[in-house]
């Protein structure tokens, strides 16, 4: 009887437990000090998405090299904006890729901004994760790629710096 008075004394002391603990991603998208001209697109990839991400830069920038290698030898300041293009069109490819396997599911990891360009993930699982954002600075497009680690319940920030592309 004492122990089973005890379990419940502890269980009541221990509070509820949800079983996976997680946490909450928040940023802010401020191209160039500025505010965004419209809202940002955020995506945040799990491992699998991040293996499918890395895969297709690595795949798209091979492509491009082959294609424009005389090019690139004669211009090679060219070669930045073939890095944009992959990030681009790697960005789009990734975020389609994760509507479509998950469903109703990828509103949890694809985000627009807030007219002020914060944003935020609530509820995410404990783990790596890679951020990827997408808007428009001075007429052109542009990507970010930060990594971020949840290790607890307190909210991660993200400093996106200067832009990937």
């Amino acid at each position: 009887m004492l122990t089973i008075a005890l379990g419940i004394l502890f269980a009541l002391f221990q509070g509820p437990q949800t079983g996976t603990q997680t946490g909450t991603i928040v940023g802010l998208v401020k191209p160039e000090g500025n505010k965004p001209a419209q809202p940002a697109r955020v995506v945040l990839l799990t491992p699998k998405y991040t293996e499918l991400w890395d895969k297709q830069v690595q795949q798209r920038l091979d492509n491009y090299w082959e294609l424009y290698k005389p090019q690139f030898a004669a211009h090679k300041e060219q070669f930045n904006d073939i890095y944009r293009i992959v990030y681009l069109e790697s960005f789009s490819y990734v975020a389609s890729t994760m509507r479509r396997e998950l469903g109703v599911g990828a509103a949890k990891f694809i985000r627009n901004s807030s007219p002020t360009g914060e944003f935020e993930f609530e509820g995410i699982p404990v783990g790596p994760y890679q951020i990827l954002i997408n808007t428009t600075a001075k007429g052109q497009d542009v990507v970010w790629i930060r990594t971020v680690d949840v290790q607890s319940d307190i909210p991660v920030f993200v400093d996106l710096g200067k832009p990937n592309s």
